[in-house]
């Protein structure tokens, strides 16, 4: 393939490397996905060099390492970073971070997925990659393109995604079965096909996700779920039975049916519906592919039986949360998306304190969760309700009433206006000021002073 153009961002970083390359005797390879991006006019990121040394074998093992070296003095760099048990350095060139790497072939035991490296050929490297269009290597003096396992241009033409070592397929996944997500995310990412042999060498090295660490696949569950139509990856996913690995929860789902007025709906098509639908933001995403957590059915005398509880559902999806390791901040959007969803069509009837009780109860979170609620009740029997929802918290928000105003009395004030010690009372009275504020955001400190006063009054007696 002829004609790479080299995006702006890289020009100069590239020209740096290839010059000194030539310079110093160095072989200077892009490797990776920045290949296949450049070949398929998408946006590459994370440049990778894969460099060797031909005037001196024996170094081989160091070569990116000093050829990193050889940067940094000549362009006046901050040092790399280097990793000298593995071979690799970082340096920033330009801004970027640039990994430096020698050609190496790995080895794993049976209970990790981190492998031993050890130097190799350039033929060795490509076969030790995870598949055919991510091992092209750009010869960098020359810009000539290596295609050593002589399928790799080919399988992007065609749009398949096919292991770099034919022979060997279920022992690429078994090695390191976070590349059975990588296959399934390239998928949807490129639009491109798993080919045959591929697609079964996943399904049978499943068993072996249990020595990828939970970080990792939430990782990649997150760059799925902001993708376009992450339902496809979600769909492949359970088709290979590695979804009831990492998502038991949410596999059931596609076991579970809803009972409503003679409708029998399949749980597991509902969620992928609102997932695809709710913008490609991680929050609504994910309360999207929890929202039905939580629902079950009991098939007795043929009748199906539709659970929907809710409080269930959050304490499910907390742990579920949990135990992909997410941040707590994390964690209590989502649930608050979940939950309030729900809150959004409860009422047909909103006075002013309970619009006003809705959208504290949301928080930070209200638009999202309106956001949220707009998709979920959309051609939905409910969407009338979220709708005058929606209207009353516009129409407060217009009249400047819609969000209560910082409490009137602090809790020292009426300390210092009724001469009492701190206690148990100064909660109740603010609760009681809180619950009046809902109602009257206009709540003056007269009328607050007035309502403590009645409660101390109330509690004397």
């Amino acid at each position: 393939m002829k004609n790479i153009v080299i995006p702006q961002r890289y020009e100069s970083i590239i020209n740096k490397i290839s010059t000194t390359a030539k310079e110093t005797g160095f072989d200077a390879y892009i490797v990776g996905g920045f290949v296949r991006d450049l070949l398929i006019k998408r946006e590459p990121e994370d440049l990778d060099i894969m460099v060797s040394n031909k005037l001196n074998d024996k170094d081989g093992r160091s070569a990116g390492i000093n050829f990193s070296k050889l940067l940094t003095t000549k362009y006046k760099l901050h040092n790399p970073v280097t990793f000298t048990k593995f071979g690799t350095s970082k340096l920033f060139i330009d801004n970027e971070e640039v990994e430096f790497v020698m050609p190496r072939k790995e080895y794993y035991s049976k209970y990790s997925r981190n492998p031993h490296t050890q130097l190799a050929s350039l033929e060795q490297d490509a076969l030790r990659r995870d598949f055919t269009i991510n091992a092209l290597f750009l010869r960098l003096t020359d810009m000539k393109i290596l295609d050593l396992t002589f399928h790799g241009i080919d399988d992007i033409k065609n749009k398949i995604i096919r292991v770099a070592d034919t022979q060997n397929a279920e022992i690429i996944f078994k090695q390191d079965p976070l590349r059975i997500f990588r296959a399934v995310r390239q998928s949807l990412q490129l639009g491109f096909t798993i080919e045959p042999k591929t697609y079964a060498a996943m399904k049978i090295s499943v068993p072996r996700i249990n020595i990828v660490s939970n970080e990792r696949i939430r990782n990649e569950i997150n760059k799925i779920l902001i993708e376009k139509k992450p339902s496809k990856a979600f769909k492949m996913m359970d088709e290979i039975n590695i979804l009831i690995k990492i998502l038991p929860e949410l596999a059931r789902l596609n076991t579970l049916k809803q009972y409503e007025k003679h409708h029998i709906e399949n749980l597991f098509i509902d969620t992928m519906e609102v997932l695809d639908k709710v913008r490609d933001d991680l929050i609504l995403r994910m309360s999207a592919l929890l929202h039905n957590i939580g629902n079950a059915y009991k098939n007795e005398d043929d009748k199906i039986h539709f659970y929907s509880n809710n409080s269930t559902g959050v304490k499910e999806a907390v742990i579920i949360l949990k135990r992909l390791i997410y941040s707590k901040e994390f964690i209590q959007k989502t649930i608050s998306v979940i939950q309030n969803n729900i809150s959004a069509i409860r009422s047909s009837d909103w006075t002013d304190g309970s619009v006003r009780k809705f959208v504290k109860r949301c928080g930070s979170e209200l638009d999202l969760i309106m956001e949220f609620s707009k998709v979920y009740f959309n051609n939905n029997k409910n969407y009338a309700k979220f709708i005058k929802l929606k209207r009353r918290i516009k129409d407060l928000k217009s009249k400047n009433t819609l969000y209560i105003k910082p409490e009137p009395l602090t809790g020292r004030e009426m300390m210092n206006i009724f001469n009492m010690p701190a206690g148990k009372w100064i909660k109740k009275a603010k609760n009681k000021i809180e619950e009046m504020q809902i109602e009257n955001p206009n709540l003056t400190k007269a009328e607050a002073i007035e309502a403590v006063k009645e409660i101390l009054t109330t509690s004397m007696i």
